[in-house]
């Protein structure tokens, strides 16, 4: 080997130890870096969270200072007066008290809060609050209809620790209702739909519930309500299955009770068209209301009457079976007679074109002298597939529609349902059976 060959060689390997050296320097300090951004990262980490975060937990007891198990409650970020106008999510968590009637809620990322208690969120009982003590503070909360809140602010990092809740809880009455056929066979393991009104005796307001039940093996479905101590309210309940109904009796409820729902039917008896799911309840609620009667307007001496929603073609029917016809309004001052016996809802009228198209007659036979169109479009918007005449909500003018609405889908075209006030000329006289 010569002697430039050896120093070739030589100059290799003072380099290849040259390079390990580098390379076990840059991996130290790779290391060291690498060290540095963690314990810099878990430092920024745990500052907020002691800076930021707010932790409240607390108990939830009854008057006798019994824990209350199974109740929501929740944590809320509040903007005071802005809260309204929010546009992102409430920021709320939730949680239920344990069987010691405690809860807790750690490292929220917010201090101004609201804290609430959902007062219907146990099956079966109304939760009323009364106060919630923080140490020697007692805050008593703003409450709405089935829950309760109040509001506070904590400094970041802040631990609100034995909060006591204080609150009344009541068992709900409930009624039990069992279904059955006409022939007293329990309609049983079926979804039916339901609808119940809890009616004020000497006002005109009424809540409802409009919900679908099953009922189980032998017939049975119930429904907690919100009464405590109200004997001024007393309960209508009708429901349906498959073009069957049936009502209670309406009824005060005392203490829980119960009652038996007799469909008008058999199963395989119903022969009108089963209604769509968007117009039953609207049909029970009608069919919920007192047997209609024949009501005398002194002005003309003429007899009226509501019926429940039907479509057109049963209004027509009925009238004839009566000896009546669909009303046929001559002046506002009979409409607004009609208004305030029957309030403004949607009723078939006897104004139709069904004859020749854009001739408006009244079913009576009397002369058209009187309109009330809806004042955005010049009679009801009418067209070739809109023979008929229903008055609108709230007194808002009458419409030319169909005996159908399309839905926009031509193949299965559902019938439109209304109620009806039929008229006569002459006073019903009132003759033994």
């Amino acid at each position: 080997m010569n002697y430039r060959n050896q120093q070739r060689i030589n100059h290799k390997q003072i380099l290849s130890r040259y390079d390990r050296s580098n390379q076990k320097i840059l991996r130290l300090i790779l290391f060291i870096f690498s060290l540095g951004v963690t314990v810099l990262i878990l430092w920024v980490s745990t500052s907020s969270i002691a800076q930021g975060g707010v932790s409240v937990s607390g108990r939830l007891i009854d008057t006798e200072g019994n824990a209350i198990q199974g109740v929501r409650i929740y944590l809320r970020y509040n903007e005071g007066p802005n809260q309204k106008n929010r546009q992102g999510s409430d920021d709320s968590i939730q949680t239920k008290t344990d069987t010691r009637g405690r809860f807790a809620f750690t490292d929220y990322q917010h201090n101004t809060l609201q804290l609430g208690v959902g007062g219907s969120s146990k099956t079966g009982f109304y939760i009323k609050v009364l106060s919630v003590e923080f140490g020697k503070v007692a805050l008593y909360p703003f409450r709405g209809l089935s829950w309760s809140s109040v509001k506070f602010v904590l400094d970041p990092g802040t631990k609100m620790e034995n909060i006591i809740i204080t609150a009344e809880i009541k068992e709900r009455q409930k009624y039990r209702a069992r279904v059955v056929y006409a022939d007293s066979t329990p309609l049983v393991n079926t979804r039916i739909y339901a609808y119940r009104k809890t009616n004020e005796f000497f006002r005109s307001h009424a809540g409802y519930s409009q919900f679908m039940p099953q009922t189980d093996a032998e017939g049975y479905f119930f429904e907690y309500l919100n009464v405590f101590e109200r004997p001024e309210y007393y309960i209508t309940l009708a429901v349906e299955h498959q073009g069957l109904y049936a009502k209670a009796t309406p009824f005060i409820l005392k203490g829980d009770a119960d009652i038996v729902l007799t469909l008008d039917g058999n199963p395989g008896t119903q022969t009108d068209p089963v209604l769509v799911h968007s117009q039953l309840y609207s049909t029970l609620d009608a069919y919920l209301e007192p047997a209609p009667v024949w009501v005398v307007n002194p002005a003309n001496g003429h007899s009226y009457k509501i019926t429940h929603s039907q479509t057109i073609k049963d209004a027509l029917a009925q009238a004839n079976t009566e000896g009546a016809y669909l009303v046929a309004i001559n002046d506002e001052a009979e409409e607004k007679w009609l208004n305030r016996v029957y309030g403004n809802k949607n009723i078939w009228i006897g104004l139709s074109d069904v004859e020749e198209e854009g001739k408006w007659k009244w079913q009576s036979g009397e002369p058209v002298n009187y309109t009330n169109w809806v004042t955005y479009e010049a009679e009801g918007g009418n067209t070739d597939g809109k023979d008929y005449v229903r008055t609108g909500h709230l007194d808002w003018g009458w419409n030319a529609i169909g005996e159908f609405h399309d839905s926009g889908n031509s193949q299965n075209p559902q019938l439109i349902f209304a109620r009806t006030i039929l008229e006569k000329k002459t006073t019903p006289i009132k003759t033994k059976d």
